[in-house]
């Protein structure tokens, strides 16, 4: 958490998911940490500093989110990508 009693976004991202039934889309864990507090964004494009921020985290060893996404050929479909807290057996992505 910060000084200002913001916490960062990939903390919020985890609140977020840890209380949602379902996977969840970069844009939907901004709207809900915006809407509940969690974050104040200052700039124009929240969800795509959520979004860098998930990635980020789904690349360290210890990570506490995973990737549910359906494979395109080189890349995931756009708008496919979801996510959830640990490492869920549904997890589709190669």
């Amino acid at each position: 958490m910060r000084e200002n009693g913001e916490m960062r976004y990939i903390d919020a991202a985890v609140a977020v998911l840890a209380d949602a039934d379902t996977p969840l889309s970069a844009i939907e864990i901004t709207d809900r940490a915006v809407a509940r507090g969690l974050v104040k964004p200052k700039g124009q494009t929240p969800e795509a500093t959520m979004s860098a921020e998930l990635y980020l985290e789904a690349r360290r060893p210890n990570t506490r989110l995973a990737k549910v996404a359906i494979p395109g050929r080189i890349r995931a479909v756009r708008g496919s990508v979801r996510w959830v807290l640990g490492n869920p057996p549904l997890r589709r992505e190669q």
